[in-house]
Order: C-alpha cells, then sequence, then structure tokens
C-alpha cells in the first residue's frame, strides 16, 4: 500500500516529505512507548503514535520505519520536523485516536506479518580474529536529551557506508540506541563505542553512576526506576536491558552500585 493511499484512508495532513508519498508499505506499528517501538520487529513499516518530542524521529530512524502518522490531531514542533527532513522520515497527522487509527488500516488490507529476530546464548568471543577491526567511539553525557541518540546515528550511517546488511544494521541500532538511552536517563556520563569486526559488531556501553542493585530484576520487562518525568517522554517502560538482549546474538551486563555499569552486545553478521 501506498504512502499516498494511506493519507487518503486517514484523512491525514501532510507535515513534511509530500515527494516521498509514492513508497510502498505492507505494515505497521502503533505505540506511545519508546522501547515499544523500538522492540517492534516489522519491516517496511509506518510508525502511529502520540509521541512529538524529537526522540520519535531518532527512534524512527533506528527502526528503519517509512514513515510517521502522529494521531489525534498532534503536530510536532519545527524543530522536530527539520530532524525529521534531516533524517527524509515523511510526517502526517490524522484526527483519529490510536486504536481506531490501527484499526482502519487493518481493515482496509494494511495487515503485514511480523519478523521475528532470533538470539543465541554463549561467551563473548575475548580475542580479535587477524582481521582488521574498525573501532567507534563516542562520549555521552546524562540528562542530555537534546543529543541524546545522536552517537546511535552516527554509527548507523557509517555501518551503511561500508555495506554492512540491513537487518545487521537494525539489530545493532536499536540495541546500542537503548544503551544509550539508558546512560542519558541513570547516568552521569557514559562511552558507547562500537568494534566492527568481519564476523561480528561489538557494543560496549560504559557508564559512570548509581550502578544496578539486582541485575536480575532489572533484566525483567517492565521493571523500571525511571521517574514520572522520563515516563512522560515514552521511556521508563522496563524495556531498555531486555531490548537490548532481544537485538544481541550475544548478551553481557556487569555493574556496581556507587561505581556505574557496562553492557556488552555482540551482533553477528
Amino acid at each position: 500500500m501506498k504512502l499516498s493511499r494511506i493519507k487518503d484512508i486517514l484523512q491525514a495532513e501532510i507535515l513534511w516529505g509530500e515527494e516521498l508519498l509514492d513508497i510502498e508499505v505492507n505494515n505497521a506499528c502503533g505505540a506511545d512507548l519508546i522501547s515499544d517501538i523500538l522492540a517492534d520487529t516489522k519491516t517496511n513499516a509506518i510508525l502511529l503514535t502520540g509521541l512529538t518530542h524529537r526522540q520519535i524521529i531518532q527512534t524512527a530512524s533506528m527502526s528503519d520505519f517509512a514513515a510517521i502518522v502522529f494521531v489525534r490531531g498532534k503536530v510536532p514542533a519545527g524543530d522536530v520536523i527539520e530532524l525529521a527532513k534531516q533524517q527524509r522520515l515523511p510526517l502526517l497527522s490524522t484526527r483519529y485516536p490510536l486504536y481506531e487509527t490501527c484499526g482502519i488500516l487493518y481493515r482496509e488490507g494494511l495487515r503485514g506479518e511480523p519478523t521475528k529476530f532470533s538470539c543465541s546464548s554463549g561467551a563473548l568471543p575475548r580475542q580479535q580474529e587477524a582481521l582488521q577491526v574498525m573501532k567507534l567511539n563516542y562520549e555521552i553525557t546524562g540528562n542530555d536529551f537534546n543529543n541524546a541518540g545522536k552517537a546511535t546515528e552516527q554509527a548507523k550511517k557509517i555501518l551503511k557506508q561500508i555495506g554492512v546488511d540491513s537487518a545487521v544494521i537494525r539489530k545493532v541500532s536499536i540495541a546500542a540506541y537503548e544503551a544509550e538511552m539508558n546512560i542519558v536517563i541513570h547516568a552521569e556520563k557514559g562511552n558507547l563505542s562500537f568494534n566492527i569486526t568481519p564476523k561480528y559488531i561489538e557494543v560496549v556501553a560504559d557508564d559512570t553512576g548509581p550502578g544496578i542493585a539486582d541485575i536480575d530484576k532489572a533484566m525483567q520487562e517492565g521493571f523500571s526506576t525511571a521517574p514520572d518525568r522520563i515516563r512522560e517522554l515514552g521511556f521508563g517502560a522496563g524495556m531498555g536491558l531486555p531490548n537490548m538482549k532481544k537485538f544481541s546474538d550475544i548478551f553481557e551486563i556487569s555493574s556496581v552500585i556507587g561505581i556505574g555499569t557496562t553492557v556488552r552486545m555482540i551482533i553477528n553478521l
């Protein structure tokens, strides 16, 4: 189904991207929680949401959504639309609420099936093969929501430039973005690094912060210590660490109270 057809079905206003309405869409994700959006594994899909802050553009970009349709007549601020232009991400707005929007599109034939990623477990490789490794490193500042997601975005662009498979890029981007946002939300500062090898990509998020008292509990879906102001942005649903593990082939976490947390993830090529 073309995006232009979706626009007509939802009686939507084009906020940006009129020249991109010919793109084909075969699926949709409706959600108002960032982690739910990141956990969605559909491809060639549009995002239906009521979230209008800058991070929704970063989130949609990390997950390779084809476009965003804002529900309930919501319209983001100018800087958010400008960011979408930079990402070449079409934006539309419909007066219908989220539930009705999903139902209308399903009724009209947008019924694609989700693609599921599988994960394996095992020990992290400790030695690099005698092959070239590309290393990327980014400093992350706690509570800096204006720049949150930019490190992952830059790494994603480099992965595309060197020809990494798009499915792998999506998994790396989502895992890294969740890790980056965890540093922004919970820590004072941190580093996000990417070790790109011919066989796998290693993502390491190392922060200085409060640490995690009970890792097993923190790994449970729905457990969160995020304050209300973070939840209002669509974050803090307790899916950050579970999503990191879900999109990694190998996952490892360590933490010391009062010092910080280190997460290491391997995504196979």
